[in-house]
Order: structure tokens, then C-alpha cells, then sequence
């Protein structure tokens, strides 16, 4: 669908997934204009359902698209979808007032430790064979919060399903995960407080894996397992020093309240 050139969009949504759809209907819900990208016809279709101008984007084919201007950018683009696509989308920013990229806490090291955004090095993927400090260096820091989120977990991906029947040979590890209310509660923060550069965004409390797991019912734990102290966390300190208060703050409490997937 051509765009309106006249017309500035509040927000401009590159990649409609569970995320990106996510955070597009909190903002047309509160009275903003949004547009937003997929590469299925029927996901454009079920978009321009929903209020949200459709764009059609698909990063494997080489085209001349033109999107709609708008004053803030929210990329949730998965790492698969390439290092080629996310600097065209940090071309595109420059347009914007404020660009918000949802990066992952894979950057960090393997093994025990305890990480802030300093801490990040060049890693490449097993899953996407993208580095994501390459994708993150394409953007303007003085213009862009990169949000280095944990693990996804929310309405409509409740980690019983995917965590179910997975190898609990280290259950006392921590594991770094956060609810989808804070991560869209975060990217209003984040872009209204003009917060520059990478924020760690992981539920601040410590909890096991084999908590975890249990709570969400992918294992059975009969008893507490206490987190490892030493092990590998990820810190959301400077997110919380800007003054960003986490709703959902313990994620084996939370996944506890969840409705249980469907066997």
C-alpha cells in the first residue's frame, strides 16, 4: 500500500510479530497513528483490521520500498531477518526523532558472571548466524535506545510449551527472562526519556531455572531450587536508575499465574 506522503505516522513498527503487533495496538489503543510491517499478505490484511497502516517489507528480496514517515520507530525484527535488512532500517531512522531497537542478551558471554551493557562482546549466532553488536553499530546511539531484552514470555507465549521436556542439567543456573507487559512498558520509557545507547531489560529478580521451569510447568520440582549466586545474570540496573519500575519483577511468580498452555 503507497504511503501518504503528506502524513507523519506516531510510530512506525518494523516487524508486526508477537512483539512489534504487541506494542502497535497498546499505541492505537491510545489514540496514536501507527504503521506497521509484515511480509504475509494476510498479516497485512489482519493489521489493516486493526487500525494499523500496513507495509509490505520482506528483507530476503531486494526492493525499493518506500515507507511512511514517522516520528518514532520501533524495530523488532528478528536476527534472522539479516544484518542487510537492519541497516536499511537504521537508514530509515535517521528520518526519526527516536528509534527503539529490541536487541538480545545474547551479546553477553557464555558462562558465570554478572553482566551490564559495558560487558557485551562480538558474538556470532548459532541460530541466525547474525552478530548483533554488528547490527546494533549501524544505529545513531544519540538517537536510539537499544533494548537488549531476555527471554520473551507474556500472553500468548507461555513458556511451558517451548520450555517442556528441555534439559534441566544445570537447574540452580539463573535464567534471564521478561514478561511482554514490561518490555512494551519499557519502550514508552525508554522513548520518552530520551534514554541513549543499550539498557539491559530482564526481570530483576534472580530466579533458577529448575523455579522456573517448574512454575511453568514444563518439570516437575518437588522443591525449591535456589538460584546459583555466581551464575550468569543479566543486570537491568540502568534501565531501573532511569526510573523504569517493572511490573512483573519475579518471573517464577509470574509464570505461576499464567494459564498453562494446552497439552
Amino acid at each position: 500500500m503507497a504511503p501518504d506522503v503528506n502524513k507523519i505516522f506516531d510510530w512506525g513498527i518494523l516487524g508486526c510479530g508477537w512483539l512489534g503487533r504487541a506494542w502497535a495496538l497498546d499505541r492505537i489503543q491510545a489514540g496514536e497513528s501507527v504503521w506497521g510491517s509484515a511480509r504475509r499478505t494476510r498479516i497485512l490484511s489482519e493489521l489493516k483490521a486493526d487500525g494499523i497502516h500496513p507495509v509490505a517489507f520482506d528483507a530476503s528480496l531486494e526492493t525499493n520500498e518506500v515507507w511512511p514517515r514517522c516520528r518514532n520507530l520501533l524495530i523488532a525484527l528478528p536476527p534472522s531477518a539479516g544484518e542487510e535488512s537492519f541497516r536499511k532500517a537504521a537508514t530509515f531512522s535517521h528520518d526519526c526523532d527516536w528509534t527503539v531497537l529490541i536487541s538480545s542478551t545474547s551479546v553477553y558471554p557464555d558462562g558465570d558472571g554478572h553482566h551490564t551493557e559495558d560487558d557485551a562482546v562480538r558474538r556470532i549466532s548459532p541460530h541466525s548466524g547474525v552478530c548483533l553488536l554488528d547490527v546494533e553499530s549501524h544505529f545513531n546511539a544519540t538517537r536510539t535506545t537499544i533494548l537488549r531484552a531476555g527471554g520473551l514470555f507474556g500472553p500468548g507465549r507461555h513458556p511451558g510449551g517451548f520450555l517442556r521436556n528441555r534439559d534441566l542439567t544445570n537447574p540452580a543456573d539463573p535464567v534471564n527472562m521478561v514478561h511482554l507487559t514490561d518490555v512494551l512498558n519499557a519502550i514508552g520509557h525508554v522513548q520518552r526519556s530520551r534514554i541513549e545507547g543499550p539498557c539491559n531489560l530482564v526481570a530483576p529478580i534472580a530466579s533458577s531455572r529448575g523455579d522456573f521451569y517448574g512454575a511453568a510447568g514444563a518439570v516437575t520440582s518437588s522443591s525449591p531450587i535456589p538460584v546459583r549466586p555466581e551464575g550468569r545474570r543479566i543486570l537491568s540496573d540502568r534501565l531501573i536508575d532511569s526510573g523504569f519500575a517493572f511490573r512483573h519483577p519475579d518471573p517464577v511468580t509470574t509464570v505461576a499465574d499464567m494459564t498453562p498452555p494446552t497439552p
